[in-house]
């Protein structure tokens, strides 16, 4: 992965309201700008909205790549075929499997430049991995209006 080409996806589980329309959009303006992977975490509504639009744009942009970030083996996983492939990092069987998911939304910031949110509120993991990809200096592009600066 090259993180400079890298976004990744930061939303509440229980996301209500997102414009699919302008998040398309806002997906397929970075792609136009030379962005090709994208990181999903797949913990909640938000996550899978993006990676099944990704997936949809692959048709439209075939030379990008849809990568799922797993917290531990045991993750769910509900729709394979959206993705082109399943990462899980490195020394990650360290972690609880509650520290695991903190740690993997971490690993999505850490490795990504851009990073495309629904975070409508200052609380929960959400709120704490926008505050990270903020302070890590990634482009940030919030649709659920949440600003706490």
């Amino acid at each position: 992965m090259y993180k400079n080409k890298t976004a990744t996806f930061i939303g509440h589980s229980d996301c209500y309201g997102v414009d699919e329309k302008a998040l398309r959009a806002e997906i397929e303006k970075l792609i136009e700008a030379g962005v090709s992977e994208f990181l999903s975490g797949g913990m909640g509504r938000f996550d899978w909205m993006c990676a099944r639009i990704v997936h949809d744009l692959k048709k439209q942009y075939p030379n990008i790549k849809n990568y799922l970030v797993i917290p531990y083996l045991t993750f769910q996983v509900f729709e394979r075929s959206y993705f082109d492939e399943i990462v899980y990092p490195e020394g990650f069987e360290k972690y609880h499997f509650k520290a695991a998911i903190p740690a993997r939304n971490n690993y999505l910031v850490d490795n990504s430049s851009y990073a495309i949110c629904y975070v409508s509120r200052g609380w929960g993991g959400a709120a704490r991995t926008l505050r990270r990809a903020k302070k890590k200096g990634l482009r940030i592009i919030n649709l659920g209006n949440y600003d706490e600066d």
